[in-house]
């Protein structure tokens, strides 16, 4: 399953040494095998960046843990999830000139970010919600599956932004303080859920399916990168004669992708 958590946050309001740590620990349950955690201050705009990881090892169970760091290019990342099309696309950047140290799909995640930027989400085929330090732009990118397979909280306070894969990793953050969302309770008891991007408290709300994030200087850009395509109408010419046979094609496709593993 995984889980990831961090923040960005200005070095002087950064939360205090430990803390990601404890982050971690309210999300144990979602990676039994490893953790690790990762630290970069900005030297230009006293930006700090924290990134951790919670692993339950599917791909690669020695080779990549996380979270997953390129020095050279000032690049970070952690990931929860799978990239179903990581060896075609491994095979796609091998032939564009990068070079791959594991077998994994983290790597590939990597590799593409620094290929394609933040396009890397339109290239993936796979449930994901992961988040990229990169030191040179002076960004974090976030972003989350197509359908929202993978959750992911966010929480903004003044310029700090903080996200985790559970809303019990952003209340070990000293500080956070939260409320009842009555708003929320509302949708709950007329829905059995909370439609996004709210939640039950005030202040964290979840990061939508399909959506790209991009944190610069302070301020979060949010962009709708899929939508479902159901309410629009195909094509002249692209009716499909055996709707049921294509139907049954992409589903076995679908399972036998979901069904690639080094371990039982």
């Amino acid at each position: 399953m995984c889980g990831i958590a961090g923040w960005i946050a200005e070095g002087v309001t950064a939360p205090p040494e430990g803390t990601l740590h404890a982050m971690l620990d309210a999300i144990a349950h979602r990676g039994p095998d490893d953790q690790g955690t990762y630290y970069f201050q900005s030297r230009t705009d006293r930006q700090q960046v924290a990134l951790g990881h919670r692993r339950l090892a599917i791909i690669d169970p020695h080779g990549a843990r996380q979270p997953m760091c390129d020095g050279p290019a000032g690049i970070a990342l952690v990931f929860n999830g799978e990239i179903y099309n990581f060896r075609e696309l491994r095979a796609t950047l091998v032939r564009h000139g990068h070079s791959f140290a594991r077998d994994s799909d983290t790597e590939v995640l990597l590799r593409a970010y620094q290929h394609w930027g933040a396009d890397v989400v339109h290239h993936l085929r796979g449930m994901f919600a992961f988040a990229i330090s990169d030191a040179r732009k002076g960004i974090v990118l976030l972003a989350r599956d197509r359908f929202g397979e993978k959750p992911l909280f966010l929480c903004q306070r003044g310029r700090n932004l903080y996200f985790a894969s559970e809303i019990k990793a952003l209340l070990r953050v000293p500080g956070i303080k939260v409320s009842v969302n009555l708003e929320a309770v509302w949708d709950y008891l007329g829905y059995r859920y909370v439609p996004g991007p709210a939640t039950l408290f005030q202040g964290i709300y979840k990061l939508m399916p399909g959506t790209l994030a991009v944190w610069e200087q302070a301020a979060l850009r949010q962009t709708r990168y899929w939508s479902a395509p159901d309410r629009v109408a195909l094509p002249e010419g692209r009716a499909c004669a055996d709707p049921v046979g294509e139907f049954l094609a992409r589903l076995d496709e679908a399972v036998a992708l979901q069904m690639v593993s080094d371990v039982p």
